[in-house]
């Protein structure tokens, strides 16, 4: 019985690891994105401006 317990202690600490480590990975891809996406925006923004002064 000890060792089962063991075992499914040292599984669940895996397991715990596991969900930390992809966690942060994903936080990773949604900075990225928001920051493609502010980006492009500026770009618009500045393009647009200057193709509005002309007329």
């Amino acid at each position: 019985m000890k060792m089962n317990e063991k075992m499914k202690a040292v599984q669940r600490k895996y397991r715990e690891e596991l969900k930390k480590k992809t966690h942060e990975h994903e936080d990773d891809k949604h900075y990225i994105k928001e920051t493609i996406i502010v980006v492009t925006i500026i770009v618009l923004l500045i393009f647009f401006t200057y193709t509005l002064q002309g007329f």
